[in-house]
């Protein structure tokens, strides 16, 4: 039996005791070399990495960068590699070859990557991807076994960029001692919520979803976990189908995640519920209640009951094994927050920043803490002040160097995060929004947009954003192209009673519909300076509801047929319920999720090679079946 207390306490304890560098958490963290590192499936077989296997690796690795390169020394290196095992092997393989990775965001585009490369003076970079101005070192060509006795020389920095939605080239470094104050904040994690470390069947195992490169993904989900020599999950593809059978298959029980992510699996159980007449939907709503009671009164005990009453919807969505979840990122809804924790599946909100990392979580055990969507209290490793509103952070775990268009920028006390925040009586902080977002309305009132989105229910858009446009407060709402006009009308007539629903001092004066993206690929939510920048370089084209492109192009009928079967069997429906022009995002109620699954079955079916973001205008089955008859 693991006692998650004992392994805790002994390696916080050998961090301590040591000099607090790469080094050092690298030696602690494969330590138990038995340990299961990584798991993966091919659809059939699981295939397992231990910890030995990976830790030979990575002295193969930095060994192999010394004997090749013998000029490459304390310099960056990037890592150009999705996540997986061989990031990781790649990651501790530059620090122990005596170098400093670079962690490219791989959905940056390649002109920005390229800048931040010249500006970290980087020449080689490590991986599969091609296409970067820096050598690449490959990585299936590192084929040097280190000797016995090769003893390698870590360096104690590594760089990571921001999510790119701010137009500016920023760069933020952490130190070996910087990491190892967020790991240390695991020890209060810890004394807070049992939850968190919650085994299944003898294994604590945290599903990989969000990329390593990203703070969230490689503080919270990689460093937290593999510190203390726990598994994780790596996914084939992100379709929906693939996600819950991973899930399921390998029985995870952790899953931190943006709210996107949890959104969407909000609207797939509303949606399936839906499907089942209004006497499923009144006896599932009278489930969520009462497992949400239940888990007022027994906290650890509700969480499985509640798993158990509400099976109808569990044994398909992420089974019994799940055990601690976090939102991070951004803004998660009540309705989302309430849901999820409601099925048995706790989940927590919490805060973090790429310059700052993860800094608070809400971790009461308490279901109706929880569903107040704060983020909590500050780690110990941080503190936190409001001024004016505002946030501001300091401690020794949060960045305290960054490269802003190559100007560097030393932070010695507290760190201005823009963000807007309260706090209630008991001393719990809330996010309320940004402060370059404020907007001050004609009789002089700041209006939040951030509190204007919340009160809208737009999910049936591609994306949307509440912000200023010309002097005024106006709603962007991202659409396909190519619908037809019922669509289209019906689009127009949801979003207009949603805007009927706004208080007098929220309303909005104007809206606008775009074909173009209100987020970049790499963002995990919409930035409005994104948006707004975008919109004055004509990126981001408005246009009114009258001039919204409808469709009516001709068809191959027996094509079409044949698609409305794959969507009616991705989406649980009768293929009598999908007409020719039907968007399979708003008039079928598809998600992001379905959408890659959609591409992955035409792919296969017609042996093409479509795209997710290369095929944006693939929303009805007549447009499909044009883009597919192109192809082949």
């Amino acid at each position: 039996m693991v006692n998650a207390n004992k392994i805790v306490r002994d390696r916080c304890n050998r961090l301590t005791n040591s000099d607090k560098q790469f080094k050092d958490i690298f030696e602690i963290m494969f330590i138990d070399k038995d340990n299961i590192l990584a798991e993966r499936n091919d659809g059939y077989r699981i295939f397992k990495t231990t910890y030995n296997e990976a830790y030979h690796r990575i002295y193969d690795v930095a060994y192999s960068i010394n004997k090749s390169y013998p000029d490459l020394k304390n310099e960056y290196v990037g890592i150009s590699c999705e996540s997986s095992v061989e990031w990781i092997i790649i990651f501790w393989g530059i620090l122990a070859s005596g170098n400093k990775p670079y962690l490219i965001n791989m959905r940056h585009p390649k002109p920005l990557s390229n800048n931040i490369l010249k500006s970290l003076n980087v020449r080689y970079v490590l991986g599969f991807d091609f296409g970067y101005e820096a050598k690449l070192i490959k990585y299936d060509e590192l084929y040097y076994d280190a000797p016995s006795g090769y003893e390698p020389h870590f360096e104690n920095e590594i760089a990571l960029s921001t999510s790119a939605t701010t137009m500016k080239e920023k760069i933020i470094f952490y130190s070996g001692e910087e990491i190892s104050a967020q790991i240390f904040n695991c020890k209060a994690i810890l004394k807070q919520n049992k939850q968190i470390k919650k085994f299944y069947h003898g294994y604590l195992k945290q599903l990989v979803f969000l990329p390593l490169y990203h703070i969230f993904g490689l503080m919270a989900v990689y460093l937290w976990f593999s510190f203390f020599g726990r598994t994780f999950v790596f996914l084939n593809d992100y379709s929906p189908d693939t996600i819950l059978k991973t899930i399921r298959k390998h029985e995870v029980t952790h899953i931190f995640a943006v709210p996107i992510f949890w959104s969407s699996i909000e609207r797939e159980i509303n949606k399936g519920v839906e499907e089942k007449g209004e006497k499923t939907k009144a006896k599932f709503n009278r489930g969520i209640n009462l497992a949400l009671k239940l888990q007022t009164i027994m906290p650890h005990l509700g969480l499985k009951i509640s798993n158990r009453l509400l099976r109808e919807v569990t044994n398909n969505l992420f089974g019994k094994s799940v055990r601690f979840c976090i939102s991070g990122g951004g803004a998660v809804k009540d309705s989302t927050m309430r849901i999820i924790n409601a099925l048995g599946y706790p989940l927590y909100n919490g805060y973090g920043m790429t310059e700052i990392g993860i800094t608070s979580v809400e971790l009461s055990k308490n279901v109706n803490d929880r569903l107040k969507n704060s983020i909590g209290y500050p780690f110990s490793s941080v503190e936190y002040k409001i001024e004016n509103n505002e946030l501001y952070v300091k401690g020794e775990s949060i960045s305290h160097k960054a490269l802003i268009d190559n100007k560097l920028t030393v932070v010695e006390d507290y760190f201005k995060t823009n963000d807007i925040m309260h706090q209630d009586n008991d001393g719990r902080y809330y996010i309320d929004g940004r402060v370059d977002d404020i907007y001050i309305n004609e009789t002089g009132e700041n209006i939040n947009p951030d509190l204007v989105e919340k009160l809208l229910n737009l999910d049936f858009l591609v994306n949307s954003t509440v912000t200023t446009y010309e002097g005024k407060l106006v709603l962007i709402a991202q659409i396909k192209e190519y619908n037809s006009k019922a669509t289209l009308d019906n689009i127009n007539k949801r979003i207009s009673d949603e805007l009927a629903k706004l208080p007098l001092n929220y309303t909005i004066s104007k809206y606008y519909f775009t074909y173009d993206d209100l987020m970049a690929s790499t963002a995990i939510k919409v930035s409005r300076k994104y948006v707004e920048y975008h919109i004055s370089n004509g990126d981001i084209k408005l246009l009114s509801f009258d001039n919204l492109k409808v469709d009516t192009e001709e068809i191959n009928s027996k094509l079409v047929n044949e698609i409305k079967e794959i969507m009616a069997e991705i989406l649980g429906k009768n293929v009598s319920d999908i007409n020719d022009n039907d968007n399979f995002f708003y008039d079928l109620g598809a998600s992001s999720l379905d959408y890659f699954t959609l591409i992955n079955e035409l792919n296969n079916k017609y042996d093409i090679s479509l795209e997710f973001d290369d095929n944006a205008n693939m929303v009805n089955p007549v447009k499909i079946s044009s883009i597919i008859e192109e192809r082949i």
